[in-house]
């Protein structure tokens, strides 16, 4: 009925296509068009899907414009011009496919020269996805036969031409076995991105291209329930070109032989390429190319942990960083302990003969302040422990001196904190997870005892160890229990409940929270001013009566304010707290087993604030406020 009665709305495109003489750019100009397309208006469809009109469309797409065009030709136009060949429309796609020089025109971005219009690159790069995902088949052809593949490594540099080449690798894997796609897998693609590993190209490069090679070898998102599954043996062929004895090579040349962005990332690809065969199950002869050609290389990773490049000194809060650890060392280490996962014999041979172990303590306790670092090395020592060979387990006892240091560590630290303003060291948290599993490890290999029964261990196990675990089991035994009440609506640490809802803790609202010494703290025996901290507020409250003689039992204590402080609270807030405080007043009642008083009218006070106590007496005391102006 509404529609009937004309009360609809009618789009200025509509009004535009009803007219004799309209052009693209009157439709560009309109806020409606991608809208209308997406409902797919027949007539609107109709028009675009013209040759010159999607001739057109690709122009604003993919070239340039003068640098002093409106910003209506530089941005708005281009923009609804991806936005519209993106659109998923048949009729413009098919359009596209049925003449050349339209594709043509498409892929002749990629020949200009790097580096590209990043906003053009990133609209390019949706417009071909949209194509490659209607028509896989064709667009790979096309692909193929104009080599776009060459050209868009060509420009590496822009993110959305990475991404563009990853759904063109990932569509050719899902078609296959039904197309002639196999094509993506000859034109050695691993190889050209190991190519990029160059030290004389940029950063940019260097990290896409990285990202690219570990996407042939690292677990994938798990696809939605309607894509189809690929077969595992074509999922894992780019995998098995980068794990080729002649690749793995070149990545190690690249690595040590370049620059630090190249040892950086080509050591990003060798560490999931390790993991991958982890994760694969690879084991015995398929690995021993990889390792061996690892393992000539260790040396010079090692060195570089001993003695790294020159980098500029670090100064901060902490102290000065001479030299910083760097994202290069940090990445060895993770190459170690990916290494050390497969529990090779040969490279934990030689992991001893290279003294890695120490070396990996030395920096652990250096940069005491590097969170990434300490749990990395905290990781591997915890699986050599753990599940490590014996002649490993013994050189990180004998070489790395762990228990020493351990004891020693905690020597220092407690020093430290002797200090004014000073705090623990950052890995202490990390220490006592490794303490604790060399105290259990030690009893399943006995062999251990001659280390753990060194008078120094034993006692640093038997005093600080247990007070640290006593403490850490406290902690989380209190965390436990508040998450606990907190499910349920309510807190052990919650004290004070105010009687107004949430909804009324507006700016003049107060939460107030007990100590455990509330009954301390409202000793009948105190004449001092008590101050109680409620969020950014202070109440100063003065007691307005004598106190009872009896301990046991205070009744009718009213107490009014006499001042109230407010922190960092704007000025409605503040008017608020004064004038618009409005709650029910309480008793102040100390329980020790007696029944309960008669209640007695409580004491009003003409424009002031009364604070009334209810207070329960004994371990875990709670007491509960409630304020009303009188």
């Amino acid at each position: 009925m509404f529609w009937r009665l004309g009360f609809g709305h009618s789009s200025p495109i509509e009004t535009i296509l009803d007219s004799e003489d309209f052009t693209l750019q009157q439709l560009l100009d309109e806020d409606d068009l991608i809208q209308e397309c997406k409902q797919l208006n027949k007539k609107l469809i109709d028009f675009l899907a013209l040759p010159e009109q999607v001739d057109a469309l690709l122009n604003y797409v993919v070239r340039e414009v003068p640098p002093d065009s409106d910003d209506k030709t530089k941005f708005i136009y281009p923009y609804k011009a991806s936005e519209v060949l993106s659109a998923d429309l048949a009729a413009v796609v098919d359009c596209i496919f049925q003449n050349e020089n339209l594709l043509d025109k498409l892929f002749d971005f990629l020949q200009k020269d790097p580096p590209l219009n990043p906003l053009l690159a990133g609209y390019f790069g949706k417009v071909v996805t949209t194509i490659l995902a209607r028509r896989p088949e064709q667009t790979l052809q096309v692909m193929h036969s104009k080599s776009v593949v060459p050209m868009l490594l060509n420009h590496l540099s822009a993110s959305s031409i990475l991404e563009l080449l990853q759904k063109v690798v990932s569509e050719a894997e899902e078609i296959v076995e039904l197309s002639p796609a196999d094509w993506i897998y000859q034109i050695d693609l691993v190889g050209q991105l190991i190519a990029k590993l160059d030290p004389a190209l940029d950063s940019e490069i260097h990290a896409n291209a990285c990202t690219a090679l570990v996407g042939f070898v690292a677990p994938p998102a798990p696809p939605p329930l309607s894509w189809p599954t690929t077969p595992p043996s074509h999922r894992s062929r780019f995998a098995g070109q980068l794990l080729a004895r002649e690749t793995v090579s070149s990545l190690l040349d690249r690595c040590l032989k370049g620059s630090p962005s190249t040892l950086q990332h080509g050591l990003t690809v060798l560490v999931e390429i390790v993991r991958h065969c982890i994760s694969a199950n690879r084991q015995g002869p398929e690995l021993q190319p990889l390792l061996s050609l690892v393992l000539l290389q260790l040396k010079d990773l090692v060195e570089i942990l001993r003695s790294p490049p020159s980098m500029p000194v670090i100064v901060n809060t902490s102290g000065t960083l001479d030299p910083p650890l760097g994202s290069n060392r940090l990445k060895i280490l993770e190459v170690i302990q990916a290494l050390l996962t497969l529990k090779d014999e040969a490279v934990e041979a030689e992991m001893i003969r290279l003294q890695v172990l120490p070396l990996c303590l030395d920096l652990f306790f250096k940069y005491e302040w590097h969170s990434f670092l300490h749990n990395l090395v905290k990781n591997t020592l915890h699986m050599i422990i753990e599940g490590g060979s014996q002649a490993l387990k013994r050189s990180l006892f004998t070489d790395g001196a762990l228990l020493n240091r351990i004891v020693d560590a905690h020597k220092l630290n407690d020093e430290a904190v002797k200090q004014p303003k000073s705090c623990r060291k950052g890995y202490m948290g990390q220490l006592r997870l490794v303490s604790n599993l060399v105290m259990k490890q030690k009893a399943l290999d006995t062999w251990m005892e001659e280390f753990t029964t060194q008078d120094s261990w034993k006692e640093f196990a038997a005093n600080q160890l247990q007070r640290l675990n006593n403490v850490n089991e406290r902690r989380n035994t209190d965390s436990g229990a508040a998450k606990a009440h907190e499910s349920q609506g309510h807190s052990e640490d919650e004290d004070f409940h105010g009687s107004g809802s949430k909804e009324d803790m507006h700016g003049g609202g107060f939460e107030f929270r007990m100590p455990d010494n509330a009954g301390e703290l409202f000793s009948p025996d105190r004449d001092d001013d008590l101050d109680i901290e409620s969020g950014s507020h202070y109440v100063e409250v003065h007691d307005e009566r004598d106190a009872p003689s009896e301990a046991n039992v205070v009744d009718d204590l009213s107490m009014s304010t006499s001042k109230v402080e407010e922190q960092d609270v704007p000025s409605e807030a503040k008017a608020n707290a004064v004038d618009d405080l409005s709650m029910s007043m309480s008793k102040l009642q100390v329980e020790s087993g007696a029944s309960d008083p008669e209640p007695s009218a409580p004491t009003q006070y003409t424009e002031r604030v009364v604070v009334s106590i209810t207070l329960t007496d004994g371990p875990g005391s709670r007491a509960c406020v409630t304020l009303t102006t009188v």
